[in-house]
């Protein structure tokens, strides 16, 4: 049998979503099955069009209310176990980012895109510098001493820090991810 795209080339697949025989030149691997060029267009076109409705009609409003608030409730908890414990803990970086992303995703109605991952990734970092003036200033109490305190971070912290906003900025992208067709 004759490639479909191809006249006099054998063909060795069959298409798994047409049935089409197609030639070694012409199969591409999706979900390990040999799919041939009309349907890999299909869908990339259907792929487009499921991403555009998703980042349609998005409520930036509410992706940051929700993100501010899950920052300010976070960063909150977070300064009062540490001013507890007497230690910084960086690894609430980490939790803050993943709760701002997941709200931001849910105040935006689960929908997605490139400036809500950015809205995210903000706001987690905001929320990750209150939380560490919220300790600063209970341990210490003078907030024009902040920056200065800043550079005295340990490597570690500024790393779960950064690990911090990119868990935010990989929640609300990851979560709403379409399956694939």
């Amino acid at each position: 049998m004759d490639c479909v795209n191809h006249p006099g080339e054998e063909a060795i697949f069959q298409c798994y979503r047409c049935q089409s025989p197609i030639c070694v030149d012409c199969e591409t691997k999706i979900d390990g099955h040999p799919i041939c060029p009309a349907c890999v267009v299909q869908i990339r076109e259907r792929l487009a069009e499921r991403y555009q409705a998703e980042t349609r009609h998005v409520n930036y409003g509410a992706a940051v209310s929700a993100g501010l608030l899950a920052a300010a409730a976070v960063a909150f908890g977070w300064s009062q176990l540490a001013v507890m414990t007497g230690y910084r803990m960086g690894p609430g970086a980490l939790l803050l980012g993943g709760a701002v992303g997941y709200a931001v995703l849910v105040g935006a109605g689960e929908k997605r895109g490139h400036s809500l991952q950015q809205i995210a990734s903000v706001t987690a970092l905001v929320g990750i510098l209150f939380a560490y003036l919220l300790i600063f200033l209970r341990a210490q109490g003078d907030v024009y001493a902040f920056p200065e305190h800043l550079t005295t971070l340990s490597v570690l912290d500024w790393l779960l820090l950064a690990l911090g906003v990119a868990c935010a900025y990989w929640v609300p992208h990851i979560r709403s991810l379409p399956k694939q067709p």
